[in-house]
């Protein structure tokens, strides 16, 4: 979704966001829902891109940070009313799962994801 020179990528890692500046460490992290910011070489912040997870990597010889996301969309591109139609139809299996099961698990990054779109969609 976007492939140019970079100075800064803010990430939502799974213990919390990730900051990672050009010629980063070499980094491997997983992902959680969330959205990815950009700056772009010339220092305006460019991409806003809601993820629904995956993972990140800083490549150990020349510092490119990659992300592979299980799904992902411009905040541009939300649809605002089918966003909030995902949210309710996640907050409703997430209200119907076992405590401690893998389908609340599923049901609560459902969630997630739908609340950060619905979120980002709505800060336009």
């Amino acid at each position: 979704m976007l492939s140019e020179e970079v100075t800064q990528t803010i990430a939502p890692g799974s213990e919390g966001q990730l900051g990672i500046l050009a010629h980063h460490a070499p980094l491997m992290s997983e992902l959680a829902p969330g959205e990815v910011l950009t700056t772009l070489a010339d220092g305006r912040t460019t991409s806003h891109i809601v993820i629904s997870g995956g993972f990140l990597e800083v490549a150990p010889h020349d510092g490119h940070t990659t992300i592979l996301a299980d799904s992902a969309e411009r905040v541009d591109e939300i649809d605002v009313t089918r966003a909030e139609a995902d949210l309710a139809a996640a907050r409703q299996m997430l209200a119907e799962t076992d405590d401690g099961s893998d389908k609340q698990a599923e049901a609560r990054r459902a969630a997630q994801y739908a609340e950060t779109r619905v979120r980002a969609s709505r800060g336009r």
